[in-house]
C-alpha cells in the first residue's frame, strides 16, 4: 500500500471541471447545479494524494449549530480498496475537525452508502435503522 501523506484543503474554483468530471463518470449520478452548491461549488473539503485530488464533499452552513454535510463524490481513477478506504476515513475525520472549527455542533447528512454508513458508524455517527426518503422541488 502506498504510504503517501493524504492532504485535506478547502475547495477552489479551479476544482469545479474535475468534480463534474467525477460526477459524469459514476452511473446513475447527475452533478447538482453548481449554485446549489455551498459557496457556488468551493464550500467543501477536499482529500488530495501527492498533489492528485481523490475524494470531495460540500458542507452546507446554516443558522442553527448544525450544518449538512452532502455531495460526497470521488476520483474514478483512484483505486484500490484500502486506498480508497484510507482516503474516506481521512476526508471524515478532516470535514468533522473542519465544522467542529467552524463552531457547529451538529453534523447532518443523508445518504444510501453502506460502506460509508458502517466508516461513520465507526466515528460515532447516529444511524437511524429506517430509511428515510429525500424530496426535492426546483422551483
Amino acid at each position: 500500500m502506498n504510504n503517501s501523506e493524504l492532504i485535506p484543503r478547502h475547495l477552489e474554483e479551479s476544482d469545479w471541471e474535475t468534480l463534474q468530471e467525477w460526477w459524469n463518470y459514476w452511473p446513475g449520478v447527475q452533478a447538482p447545479p453548481r449554485d446549489s452548491l455551498p459557496n457556488n461549488g468551493t464550500g467543501g473539503i477536499m482529500i488530495e494524494e501527492n498533489g492528485v485530488p481523490i475524494i470531495t464533499c460540500f458542507i452546507y452552513q446554516t443558522n442553527s449549530s448544525m450544518v449538512m454535510l452532502e455531495w460526497l463524490i470521488s476520483n474514478p481513477n483512484y483505486r484500490g480498496k484500502k486506498r480508497r478506504d484510507r482516503a474516506l476515513e481521512a476526508l471524515i475525520v478532516s470535514s468533522e475537525a473542519v465544522i467542529k472549527n467552524m463552531g457547529y455542533k451538529t453534523i447532518f447528512t443523508m445518504l444510501r452508502n453502506q460502506k460509508i454508513i458502517n466508516l461513520r458508524k465507526k466515528f460515532g455517527w447516529k444511524i437511524e435503522p429506517k430509511p428515510s426518503y429525500t424530496h426535492t422541488k426546483i422551483l
